[in-house]
């Protein structure tokens, strides 16, 4: 090549003494043939030396057909979709057009009409265009090297040409801006603004109005000449540009409209991230893997692809993507902030998902509203009822089981049942700790007595710790076979718990032969709650006024949720009210059930009544029974609107708690975290767990949820660690965790604990991540 350049330049400096020699051949009328031939090929050698010049350029770094200056100050993601500079070598190569053929043509009809110092004019002007042409494009090259100052003296020389000078003014404005020099940035704006007029009638017009707007930051002037281009060239430019347009607008949607218009390869990443904007993440995902293919180590594509299949609950793929970024000591090219998910607080979500709400698992409304309803155990019933009455005491929600126990004899029947007796006095009064603490004292001194292990069972659940409710439900059925209900409690709570309950479900299936039931609605009874605790099936009962147990309505209820079977669910929760009118969690259910659907303003006035004076006005149990209350009171005042007014009273009977404020702290810390008042629910849980000693793991997990909320990630950290470990299978705390290592670049830890919640099924009801812009912005504004 440089031999070429070398011999072409002796060609080009002795150009001039040729085209003497021809213009006196023509004056003296001497062969025309030959000066012909002769004007021909050095109009082939002004081509040649043209195109030697613009192919100076290495092979690997060749032109691409358009180029754009990205905006100062403006993040190009998800990607700049517009990279390079706008020229017409390529269609010039192929054949002389446009002005060019033109002055060709002209030359030659002169210079036969024996015009020839015209005619000679025209060829030196071709000359010039074509330095233009070159100047423009070696401009473009310089700029492609990022020798930016280079490039400015090659677009300066194409505009004092005086041909599409607005063309080589965006370019060069480009280079000025990539070198700092505002000044000269703005000047070759103005000067590319004022010279517009003079490109009406090139191709590339509405795209080059376009670009000019956009760099003077009219985004709106910019879209009108992209969406509707003067000719059909340089759509996919004005397709791009449009796009960056619409996402500088916050508009998504229309930025991924017209970006989709242009299916070349190269649009792939940007496409792909684009429908990840439009939290369309099955397509993201199906770009993402298809420019892999062609870019299997993009780093930017990777963590984009790593981050969709998070997004589809893809837990084990997206550990895999981010094991591959570790082993190759690659950093994800997108960093992530973690939050809590928007869902949460999400009113009209809030109030169409009641009757499905997850809590870490689908079914976990229905299995606590059956542990809400399920009967404690006592060895002698009439002991125990007359132990109640002599204490005016009347027993409220479910009944009590006589327990039939092979392991008790004699004597020990009485002193456990009077210990059993005391500790169910603490629960009527709404105190499920104090009972739970007497029935864990007995458990030492009865330490292989089903029924106790059975009890404690069913107060962890009430309570929400479901992995102790399982351990003890477990328990009591390998003790004591005979006990069915405990038996499928242990497969209710194992499935809350992600636990293999097949053992115990085979075990069960077999006893289901060998044994002998109290009566025959009981077999029905026990053999339609297994078969809905192994797959969820909705029993086929019906509630009835002869169901002489409260779970037996519970359990249609439930199927009756499953099924969606909204008449249903309001029959049994009229009966239950019927039968537990002072009940608070039976009270919210039933007026939720009988205003299903309703207009939410309209249901928000009629509960603020319910609040305030009505049904809802007997809250003993909110401050000292279980965690299904406390949720569902929470949640009801949060999707009808009245938060502010229980927020208030919660506040307020903490200044007149005598006795254990537990309860009520644990209700103010949910509501504070349902109106997002972070800092707040914080301060309560770190209370809890730090001075009050509360360690059950339900406490710890929302005392992160609040810490995640305010920003406190280390503390959120430090309470996920403890809730974990207390609890190994909270799939929430794993995945939380897990994007809390990946937040702070612990890729091996959060790789081990996205493997953990894979394949389980889990759709996490309170975490989500945003990608973090903050050094994005640093990179744009350097």
């Amino acid at each position: 090549m440089n031999a070429i350049k070398r011999i072409f330049s002796k060609i080009k400096a002795g150009i001039g003494t040729v085209l003497q020699r021809l213009k006196k051949m023509l004056f003296l009328q001497e062969n025309k043939i030959i000066v012909y031939i002769v004007l021909a090929f050095l109009v082939a050698v002004i081509l040649f030396l043209f195109v030697v010049t613009v192919l100076e350029k290495p092979k690997e770094e060749s032109l691409s057909a358009n180029s754009v200056v990205p905006q100062k100050k403006v993040i190009k993601k998800p990607q700049e979709v517009i990279k390079e500079g706008i020229t017409l070598e390529d269609e010039f190569y192929k054949e002389p057009k446009g002005e060019l053929s033109s002055l060709i043509q002209k030359a030659n009809i002169l210079y036969n009409n024996g015009r020839v110092e015209e005619a000679l004019e025209l060829f030196k002007r071709i000359s010039l265009y074509s330095q233009s042409l070159a100047n423009y494009n070696l401009g473009v090259i310089r700029l492609e090297e990022k020798n930016y100052t280079d490039a400015i003296a090659m677009f300066q020389q194409a505009i004092e040409t005086g041909d599409d000078v607005a063309l080589s003014s965006v370019n060069a404005a480009y280079s000025a801006f990539q070198n700092k020099n505002e000044k000269d940035f703005n000047e070759f704006l103005k000067l590319a603004d004022a010279s517009l007029v003079d490109s009406a009638q090139a191709p590339f017009y509405s795209y080059l109005y376009g670009l000019v707007s956009y760099y003077k930051n009219q985004y709106f002037e910019a879209l009108s000449p992209l969406l509707h281009p003067s000719s059909k060239d340089y759509l996919k430019q004005s397709h791009a540009l449009a796009s960056e347009m619409f996402l500088m607008l916050g508009d998504d949607y229309n930025a991924l409209r017209q970006l989709k218009k242009d299916t070349s390869s190269e649009n792939l990443l940007a496409l792909a991230l684009l429908y990840a904007r439009n939290e369309d993440y099955l397509t993201a995902k199906s770009k993402l893997q298809d420019y892999l293919l062609q870019n299997p180590d993009d780093v930017e594509a990777l963590s984009a692809l790593e981050l969709v299949e998070l997004k589809l609950q893809h837990y084990g793929e997206g550990a895999s993507i981010l094991n591959k970024l570790d082993e190759e000591h690659k950093k994800p090219f997108f960093k992530i902030k973690v939050g809590l998910s928007p869902q949460l607080f999400d009113i009209d979500q809030a109030q169409k998902a009641f009757w499905d709400r997850k809590f870490e698992h689908r079914q976990s409304l229905q299995y606590k509203i059956l542990f809400h309803y399920a009967p404690y155990k006592v060895f002698d019933a009439k002991k125990a009822f007359r132990s109640f009455s002599e204490g005016e005491l009347d027993w409220v929600v479910g009944n009590i089981d006589e327990a039939v126990d092979s392991y008790v004899r004699g004597e020990n029947v009485s002193k456990i049942n009077h210990d059993i007796v005391e500790g169910l006095r603490e629960i009527y009064l709404g105190d499920l700790r104090k009972g739970l603490q007497k029935f864990l004292k007995n458990a030492k001194d009865y330490f292989q007595h089903p029924v106790l292990y059975y009890n404690i069972g069913l107060v962890y659940a009430q309570l929400g710790d479901f992995e102790n409710a399982y351990v003890y439900f477990s328990k009591a059925y390998y003790l004591n076979h005979q006990d069915v209900l405990a038996g499928i409690f242990a497969i209710l709570t194992g499935k809350m718990t992600y636990q293999d309950t097949t053992r115990i479900a085979g075990m069960i299936s077999g006893d289901f032969v060998n044994l002998e039931f109290p009566s025959e609605d009981e077999r029905v009874f026990l053999n339609e709650l297994f078969l809905y605790a192994k797959g969820g099936k909705p029993s086929s009962l019906s509630p009835t006024d002869t169901m002489q147990k409260a779970i037996h309505l519970a359990l249609v209820a439930v199927s009756a949720m499953e099924a969606a079977d909204f008449p249903k669910i309001k029959e049994c929760f009229t009966k239950l009210r019927d039968r537990f009118p002072k009940d608070l969690s039976t009270n919210i259910m039933y007026q939720v059930a009988q205003n299903y659907g309703k207009n939410l303003k309209e249901v928000s006035l009629k509960f603020s009544s319910f609040f305030r004076e009505g049904s809802f006005s007997n809250i003993h149990s909110l401050y000292y029974g279980g965690g299904l209350c406390r949720e569902l009171y929470v949640q009801v005042a949060f999707i009808t609107g009245n938060l502010p007014f229980v927020i208030a009273n919660l506040q307020n009977r903490l200044t007149i708690e005598e006795n254990s404020p537990i309860g009520t702290m644990q209700a103010l810390g949910l509501a504070y975290i349902y109106n997002q008042e972070f800092e707040k629910a914080f301060s309560v849980y770190t209370n809890l767990v730090d001075n009050l000693k509360e360690q059950d793991s339900r406490t710890k997990f929302l005392g992160a949820v609040s810490a995640i909320g305010a920003g406190h990630y280390n503390n959120a950290v430090a309470l996920l660690q403890i809730s974990k470990l207390d609890s190994g299978a909270t799939l929430e705390s794993r995945y939380a965790l897990a994007l809390l290592y990946q937040q702070t670049g612990n890729l091996k830890s959060a790789i081990t604990l996205l493997q953990s919640v894979s394949n389980k099924g889990f759709i996490s009801e309170f975490f989500d991540f945003s990608i973090d812009t903050t050094e994005l912005l640093k990179e744009a504004e350097q």
